[in-house]
């Protein structure tokens, strides 16, 4: 049977509904996402490569199992998009660069490899900027991304490709990655969810490092639902990474307990009084406030270190880091790189080994510092971005030197911080605010944010391009 385009608009947890009930063939979901993909994504610039054959392959075994009633989990059928910087068996990894079109990767990353045991189809990779910290450049091999509630404006950030995707109803979900908000940040400005988790909790092996310190993978998707069903399939124990002591699984069957005596923080020193802050986002703000308070959350005010120290520790840390990670190779071939992507991974140079060791301590301080203010709280919450999407490729632009992201300092602290849509504005571009929380306490995340979202009820909003008909399925 073939599927109306539309299916490809409903969220994540009930396709998997539909799926496990085999009300819909995982075959032809996987075929209306490619054929959604063909003819939108000439204007949206989200994938840089099937894997059409194989998806599709992996889609009828996965349809065997199902009606054989061997169900793997809520992302068995479901397709999936993963961005361009982690591992994909028989796919390059470009990372956005010309010369890595050929850089095929032999295994799968160990995010890719949990959700295909958990019957994930995976479609495609995903663009981001070239090396995850260029911005957005109309001079690489590949067309700019675009942001789908507007083409002439940013997606912003490195997981732009990811969250386009899934507001056009490209893919069910997608996989980004982040070091200063590029989960976040892109997910405020297309109006999805955008889940950081807790520092390792999902593996990084097979992800081409930028900051080993700040480094993180975690799911793009249409509602809070959807990447909490993500994130427990992409958790992994790999015991290669170090920063795995503690670990804690997100108990997401906690999702719908509501938020009732929940205590909030709100971080109103981040923004309000900023002149670079829309007056919606605040709008947005003090409604979504005013919501939390009618669900039962106990609003409070909090005062964390200045923003700006946050950013300055932080880049102390990644900026040397990120120029060792390419230090080889901006050595011996610099004409590889964009010249924008050369001066930024450059600028890692300028940074001594004492301020290195300074930011490091700085960090424990302030990761300590946040740990003692969230004994009295359950959650901060501010906004994401503090205006909504910009001109296509800002970052270039007067407005590239302002700092526009609010997300940098969960970056440094390794907090699980979510972003969801909580508002529009009256040209009907989206609005976010972030819900953050303790270190591997991701559930409570979670659980605020589908609470809060399904009262704000934004989410049967789609950009005007999701809902085009792309024509017949296969």
């Amino acid at each position: 049977m073939s599927l109306s385009p539309d299916i490809a608009l409903l969220s994540l947890a009930e396709l998997s509904r539909r799926l496990r009930a085999r009300e819909i063939s995982p075959l032809e979901l996987t075929k209306t996402y490619l054929d959604r993909i063909a003819a939108l994504d000439q204007r949206l610039h989200s994938f840089n490569s099937l894997r059409t054959e194989s998806a599709l392959q992996e889609a009828s075994a996965a349809e065997q199992a199902l009606m054989r009633g061997d169900w793997l989990g809520p992302l068995h059928g479901v397709p999936i998009g993963i961005k361009d910087l982690i591992d994909v068996a028989g796919l390059p990894t470009t990372a956005q660069a010309v010369h890595r079109r050929d850089a095929i990767a032999s295994e799968d990353a160990g995010v890719v490899a949990s959700l295909k045991r958990a019957g994930a189809i995976i479609l495609g990779k995903q663009a981001t900027t070239e090396y995850a910290v260029s911005g957005t450049q109309f001079d690489l091999g590949w067309p700019p991304a675009r942001n789908p509630w507007n083409l002439d404006l940013d997606p912003s950030s490195s997981s732009s490709g990811s969250a386009i995707a899934v507001a056009a109803g490209l893919c069910a979900g997608s996989v980004g990655t982040e070091t200063a908000g590029s989960i976040r940040d892109p997910a405020a400005w297309c109006g999805v969810a955008g889940l950081k988790p807790t520092d390792a909790l999902v593996s990084r092996k097979g992800v081409l490092p930028l900051s080993r310190s700040m480094d993180c993978v975690g799911p793009l998707a249409w509602t809070v639902e959807d990447c909490a069903l993500m994130i427990a399939s992409m958790v992994s124990t790999d015991t290669d990474d170090l920063l795995l002591r503690g670990f804690k699984s997100p108990d997401i069957s906690r999702i719908g307990e509501g938020i009732r005596g929940l205590r909030v923080g709100v971080i109103r020193q981040f923004y309000e009084g900023d002149p670079d802050v829309d007056q919606d986002v605040l709008d947005a703000m003090e409604n979504t406030l005013a919501v939390v308070q009618d669900l039962g959350g106990r609003v409070s005010s909090v005062k964390l270190a200045d923003f700006g120290l946050y950013g300055s520790v932080a880049r102390n840390i990644t900026w040397p880091e990120e120029y060792a990670e390419h230090r080889t190779e901006l050595d011996a071939y610099p004409e590889r790189f964009h010249p924008v992507s050369r001066s930024r991974l450059q600028d890692g140079k300028t940074v001594s080994a004492a301020d290195y060791i300074d930011a490091r301590l700085r960090q424990k301080a302030l990761t300590e510092d946040l740990a003692g203010i969230m004994e009295d709280v359950d959650v901060l919450v501010l906004p994401t971005m503090k205006t909504p999407a910009q001109i296509l490729g800002y970052e270039m632009t007067e407005m590239g030197e302002m700092e526009l992201s609010l997300s940098r300092p969960f970056n440094l602290t390794g907090s699980p911080a979510l972003a969801i849509c909580n508002g529009f504005t009256a040209t009907g571009l989206p609005i976010s605010m972030q819900i953050v929380g303790r270190k591997f306490e991701d559930d409570t995340v979670l659980r605020a944010g589908h609470s809060v979202e399904q009262a704000l009820e934004l989410r049967s909003r789609r950009p005007a391009v999701a809902i085009e008909n792309p024509g017949e399925t296969r």
